[in-house]
């Protein structure tokens, strides 16, 4: 969602700012039988509080928009719904924060920062982690019916590269050669463009502002 933030007071961003993040403790609120995004809840609930109290230094009024959350009940379409909404109020808190004073800038960094570099690599490492369990046994079989020995190490290889990818390491020749790899077939439906195309496009991202 694309939001002209030049049409909108500080107020009204700040408040945009705190429905994102309430959003966030709902939709973790729903997931805390898993252990990682109980963790997550528990930071958001004291980033929501730090919001609250530069509110009341502000004189801003907080109001708190009705909110409906998606609720799966497979773990991994929980993460993908805590990834996206994580890429989502990242977005948010790049673009709104240059229309801010200096101490709402300092609190969007923080929070920005935190999701950015914790809850978004720890989400994609817990995502690849039940893709890998859900995929080594298609391809143990595939290699049980090759009788070629080069394919022997053919799981092994490719969680290597996969890995790559989740931890930050990986670079376009990593990519290729995970696209390339006779296992990624086996990488189909929803996994395929849930997490390869999500890391996918995180890396070609860096590589292009590298350059």
């Amino acid at each position: 969602m694309q939001i002209k933030f030049d049409n909108y007071s500080k107020e009204e961003i700040y408040n945009l700012a705190f429905n994102y993040e309430n959003r966030g403790i709902l939709i973790y609120s729903n997931f805390v039988d898993t252990e990682i995004f109980n963790q997550i809840l528990s930071i958001k609930k004291s980033g929501l509080e730090l919001l609250k109290n530069l509110a009341d230094e502000k004189n801003y009024s907080i109001n708190l928009n009705e909110c409906e959350v998606l609720n799966p009940k497979d773990n991994f379409e929980k993460l993908i719904v805590a990834i996206n909404y994580e890429l989502e109020i990242n977005e948010f808190y790049k673009n709104a924060s240059e229309f801010m004073d200096d101490d709402v800038k300092d609190l969007f960094f923080r929070l920005w920062a935190t999701s950015n570099n914790e809850y978004i690599p720890a989400l994609k490492a817990s995502l690849l982690s039940i893709s890998c369990q859900n995929l080594a046994p298609n391809i143990q079989n595939s290699n049980q019916n090759n009788t070629d020995p080069k394919s022997n190490n053919s799981i092994k290889d490719f969680l290597e590269e996969a890995n790559k990818i989740a931890s930050g390491e990986a670079n376009m020749e990593n990519i290729n050669t995970l696209l390339n790899h006779p296992s990624f077939p086996f990488f189909s439906g929803v996994a395929a463009g849930g997490l390869i195309g999500l890391l996918i496009n995180e890396i070609i991202k860096k590589e292009k502002i590298d350059e």
